[in-house]
């Protein structure tokens, strides 16, 4: 028997969105099947396939570039996907494949920083990537109500302890990701803790206190960080709280770059205590206006994220070379963004600081001597353990 997947490109234009179809003929579905996607509302894609029952010609490419060409994060909703035997699963590799595409579309700093893991590692922290962006996807989520999205919420948590225990689920993305979470014994609580991060966003208007802050970091930013060191096989406890740290430093400059566009979707991640201390009035958000106290503030978070940083790069001793290397990219590139908010001299309203390419190219070639010189010592010690 044979099996067509239709393949729908979704490109997005000036004019709005052209659906271009590609069909892919297979000989096996077990051996050989291809991922397809069709609309099923904005933003939300479901995977299909159906059977043919004559043979067909294989004939056409696999269209590398079609996540690349789709604006939005390929997802699907917890409560359209259901389980599967072996013969309905999703072939894995191609799985994994899904997963890396949308990995480079959507995080593109952090891909960019992870070429020097070794291939499984980097599929893993695809298919981890994956599976948070679409958690994280459900805070801004216009299509639902707030109470439907907690219902998918909830779906998606029972779905993670489900993957823990190797069920296997229809779409690509869950079964890359339960794959990865049963190799690597990756602990479901975290992707509870993530989970229950957006589920503060949902209701969020404004944070009280820094504490407050710190903690929501913690949900959305930090248990991504401590699942990747289950992958990297780094669990021992200063390490764990090393990467807790990174990600609320990330996730600290995430909110100091998207001030203006938090506002506008409803929410002010800046703690209201501090905001009373450094007199920043809410006027200045609705005017879009950054005071001299408002600059003041900004510079007092960025001081702020920069020692968090410090206080992480601790515990990237610990990591092996590859995994160390990707971090100190990541971290040095999102240091970069704040030092682009201070040369913008911290219009936030204006515009968003981005980090131009040739500088991540230029901060990679700097730290690679350093991983050069790591990897060497942690080659001999592992040959001297042999």
């Amino acid at each position: 028997m044979m099996t067509v997947v239709s393949l729908i490109s979704i490109r997005q234009n000036g004019k709005g969105i052209s659906i271009s179809l590609k069909a892919i003929f297979c000989d096996s579905a077990k051996n050989l099947r291809q991922m397809g996607f069709r609309e099923e509302r904005t933003g939300l894609l479901r995977w299909e396939q159906e059977s043919h029952s004559h043979r067909c010609r294989v004939s056409v490419e696999r269209s590398r570039n079609m996540l690349s060409e789709y604006h939005a994060h390929l997802a699907t909703l917890p409560s359209e996907v259901h389980s599967s035997d072996d013969l309905d699963a999703p072939d894995l590799d191609l799985s994994y494949e899904y997963c890396m595409d949308v990995f480079k579309l959507h995080a593109r700093s952090f891909h960019f920083a992870s070429r020097y893991l070794n291939e499984e590692e980097r599929k893993s922290i695809a298919a981890l990537y994956g599976f948070c962006r679409l958690v994280d996807d459900f805070a801004d989520e216009m299509e639902l109500t707030v109470k439907e999205i907690e219902h998918e919420l909830d779906l998606l948590k029972d779905i993670a302890e489900r993957l823990a225990k190797g069920e296997v689920f229809s779409h690509p993305l869950f079964r890359a990701f339960g794959h990865t979470m049963v190799k690597y014994r990756i602990p479901v609580r975290y992707l509870h803790e993530l989970i229950e991060g957006v589920r503060m966003d949902l209701r969020l208007k404004e944070i009280e206190t820094v504490e407050e802050l710190d903690r929501y970091c913690y949900h959305v930013a930090s248990t991504v960080g401590l699942m990747m060191c289950h992958i990297w096989g780094s669990t021992d406890p200063e390490t764990l709280d090393r990467a807790a740290d990174l990600g609320v430093a990330l996730q600290l400059t995430n909110i100091l770059r998207d001030v203006a566009e938090d506002y506008d979707n409803g929410r002010i991640y800046l703690p209201k205590k501090l905001r009373d201390e450094f007199r920043v009035p809410i006027s200045d958000f609705e005017n879009r206006t950054v005071s001299p106290n408002f600059e003041l503030l900004l510079k007092h978070e960025i001081a702020r994220a920069h020692s968090i940083y410090a206080k992480a790069e601790i515990g990237l001793q610990d990591l092996p070379p590859a995994a160390s290397f990707t971090v100190r990219v990541a971290a040095e590139v999102y240091g970069e963004i704040m030092h682009e908010i201070e040369k913008m001299d911290y219009q936030v309203f204006e515009k968003r600081a981005v980090v131009p390419k040739w500088r991540k190219l230029w901060i990679a070639f700097k730290l690679r001597r350093k991983y050069n010189q790591e990897k060497k010592t942690y080659d001999l010690v592992r040959k001297g353990q042999r």
